[in-house]
Order: C-alpha cells, then structure tokens, then sequence
C-alpha cells in the first residue's frame, strides 16, 4: 500500500512539473504571436499598455476609450474601430489591468479601482473628456466610470453590458481559478494546457448564433488569455464582479451622460433582460436601447456601423 502510494504521489508530481513546462511552452509561443502593440504608462505603480492615436487635437471633440470584456485585450475592438473613427476623434484602446499586457494592482484589482486606471490615464494623456466604450466586463467599467467621474463622461456607450446582479453562477473554470492556492496552480499546469485545446471553439461560442470573422483568432489576440497571469487575473475579476454591481446597481441612476446601450436577443452570456432591459435602460434616464435582433454576445462586431453612429451622435457629430 505505502508503494503504491508512492508511485501514485510520483505520479502527480511528474503530471504537474509535465503541465508546467507545457504551459511555458504555450505562453512563449502565444507571447511571441501577439506581443504588444502599444506603449506602457505606470498607474499606481502597475504598468498600463494601451494605444493612442492621438491625432485629433480639437478640444471640442471628446476622445473615444474602448474598454474590451472578460479574457479580452486591446485588440478586440481596434480592428474595426480604429480605422473607422482614428482620422475624427482621438481615440485609446487599453488592456484592462490584469488583461493582455498590463499589469494587475497591488492589493486591489476589484472593478472601481480598474475604473480608476481610465481616469488616470486620460490625466496622463491630459484628456479632459471622452465617450467610454465598454463590452460584457468592459461595461462594468464603462457603467462605473459614468457613476465615478462624470465630470470626465461625454458619454457612454454599453454592449451587452454587465452591470446587475445575477443568480446563475459563473462557469466551474472561474470558481476554481479564483480558489486560494489551487486557482494559482490551475491557471499555470491545466488551464492554459485545456484551453489551449477547447479556444477554438470557445471563442466561436461568443458570437453565437452569428458567424465568427474568419481573421478574428489572429486580429483579436483572444488567445492571450491563456497566458497564466492573465487568466488568473481573469477568474478573480468575474468573482469580484458580482459584488461590484451589487454595490453600483443603485447608483446607475446618477449618470446623466447620453447613454447607448447595445444587446442581442440571443446572447446567453450576458443576460439581455437582467442587464439592459430590466437594468440600465431602466436605471439611466433618457439612456436608448437597442436591443438587436438573431445576435449573440458580441454586439462589437455584429453592430458595428450602428455603435459608431451612435459614438458620431453622442460627439455632435451628426
């Protein structure tokens, strides 16, 4: 029996070191397929990678920041975006903290502190006003943003937003990397190794029941998720998440900033009538609804020529 026991522990220990040294090797090769794309600022001490194309200098046009969702980075929305509005508005895409390459805080990472980061940075950018652009997670953010600092909020532009209390749970691989100890060990020897495997098909769950872009694995860089730091970062902003709109679901009424709020009748991800229908478009006086029709979770891409002339109105620009 003590053999036995002995092999087995041999076992797991030769399982584990196996799955570490695969996860280096899916993480160099992710790192060196999508590296950063931008520039790198410090807030409060952690290092914020984001792009400014900077080329607008009318100070009666508000700026544009793009906050992407859960396990997303950067390069989500700049594809369609940034060719789109880059020659009208000055326009900043960034990695939340903790997401692509920016670093989580020191001590708290929770959803207002990550808020904190885009104020910041527009300090730092010496941006005095700008739309915030926020999908899934990213409108946790865009929603607190508007409550936090509306002095700095054009407006606010909301897809498929998560921003109200909800009685579903989250998926089992979040609970587990959230769990003390076992959630570090997990995002570094089986999450990357698994996901590495399931991305494919994971990532076609999100535009569901729409068709995926077929360049959409290479432009978005989704596949940065699986980097340890970033999906342990991850699974600790969706169990932070629920208490954070516990905490600001009463508060949505303060935002006085136009408001757009963009959600497909068939997202099963982010639920249309807890967030957007019985939620926001209730909460926020004046703010519009859109509720799109067959679209799933990723009102970005499916919707797009309809958010940019929402972001064009919201400017005065029509």
């Amino acid at each position: 029996m003590i053999l036995f026991f002995k092999i087995l522990a041999g076992f797991i220990l030769i399982t584990i070191a196996g799955l570490f040294i695969a996860t280096w090797f899916i993480t160099r090769n992710i790192e060196k397929d999508f590296p950063p794309v931008g520039e790198f600022t410090l807030i409060n001490g952690a290092k914020l990678h984001f792009v400014d194309t900077g080329k607008i200098t009318d100070n009666n046009k508000p700026a544009i920041i793009f906050i992407h969702g859960a396990g997303g980075n950067l390069n989500d929305p700049m594809p369609i975006y940034k060719p789109a509005l880059e020659e009208k508005f000055r326009i900043i895409f960034l990695d939340r903290p903790g997401q692509g390459y920016s670093e989580s805080f020191e001590g708290s990472n929770d959803v207002a502190t990550q808020t904190s980061s885009i104020a910041k940075l527009m300090d730092e950018l010496e941006i005095e006003k700008a739309i915030v652009v926020g999908h899934s997670f990213g409108g946790a953010l865009t929603a607190a943003f508007g409550v936090l600092y509306p002095e700095r909020t054009a407006g606010l532009v909301l897809l498929a937003p998560v921003t109200h209390p909800w009685h579903t749970g989250v998926d089992w691989h979040y609970d587990l990397g959230n769990t003390p100890f076992i959630g570090w060990l997990f995002s570094r020897t089986l999450a990357p190794v698994a996901g590495h495997f399931i991305y494919p098909n994971a990532i076609k769950r999100l535009f569901l029941p729409n068709q995926m872009p077929v360049d959409y694995k290479e432009t978005s860089a989704t596949k940065l998720a699986l980097v340890p730091k970033n999906f342990h970062s991850n699974a600790k902003d969706i169990a932070r998440v629920h208490q954070h709109v516990e905490i600001f679901k009463d508060r949505y009424h303060e935002i006085s900033a136009p408001t757009h709020i963009y959600h497909g009748d068939k997202d099963d991800i982010v639920s249309l009538e807890i967030h957007s229908i019985n939620g926001l478009s209730k909460d926020i006086k004046n703010s519009k609804l859109f509720v799109l029709q067959d679209a799933g979770h990723k009102p970005d891409y499916v919707a797009s020529d309809q958010i940019i002339n929402s972001i064009m109105e919201i400017a005065g620009q029509h």
